[in-house]
């Protein structure tokens, strides 16, 4: 008989149980840009997010989950890095449109995940990132990201958000 009360095999990697680990399916991709991406926590446990998925396949990119980033070791270096300056990812007045004025030379790409109601939230809350260069784009398609419903047809998930930006950053 089967323990329906035993918890079920998680795979320590992409921490979806064992029997839906989609690891051997995520592609490595090697990339010049740093990615740093900042994601809420409530967002850490959602099963159908994509932040992890991206941090998966990007070995270079560092994953983070919190809200407050201003005291954070690890995150205030790689956002004062002078060797890769950073720039934020997050769509608003004055936001530079990544895909045709991207910046030039290597930097530090910084990724807000979370709802848009999350999002806006951490960056207005941390100076740290309010202080950043501010990056934008229009999406050149609609979103294929099924699971999850944007709140605007122009809107795209964070991996998506992130293919369309390292397209641009790195050709």
């Amino acid at each position: 008989t089967l323990d329906r009360t035993a918890p079920r095999p998680r795979c320590p990697r992409c921490r979806k149980a064992a029997t839906m680990c989609y690891c051997a399916l995520v592609p490595r991709l090697e990339t010049a840009t740093r990615v740093v991406i900042l994601q809420h926590t409530r967002e850490r446990d959602v099963a159908i997010g994509t932040a992890r998925m991206a941090s998966l396949a990007l070995p270079q990119a560092e994953l983070h989950v919190g809200v407050r980033w201003d005291e954070r070791p690890a995150v205030v270096q790689a956002l004062t890095d002078p060797a890769r300056p950073a720039i934020l990812l997050y769509p608003g007045p004055g936001a530079i449109d990544i895909l045709t004025a991207p910046p030039t030379g290597p930097v530090t790409l910084v990724v807000v995940d979370g709802t848009w109601s999350q999002a806006r939230r951490v960056v207005r809350d941390n100076p740290i990132l309010q202080a950043l260069p501010r990056y934008g784009f229009a999406a050149p398609e609609p979103s294929r990201y099924r699971i999850r419903r944007e709140p605007d047809a122009a809107y795209c998930s964070t991996i998506e958000a992130l293919m369309h930006v390292l397209g641009a950053l790195e050709g």
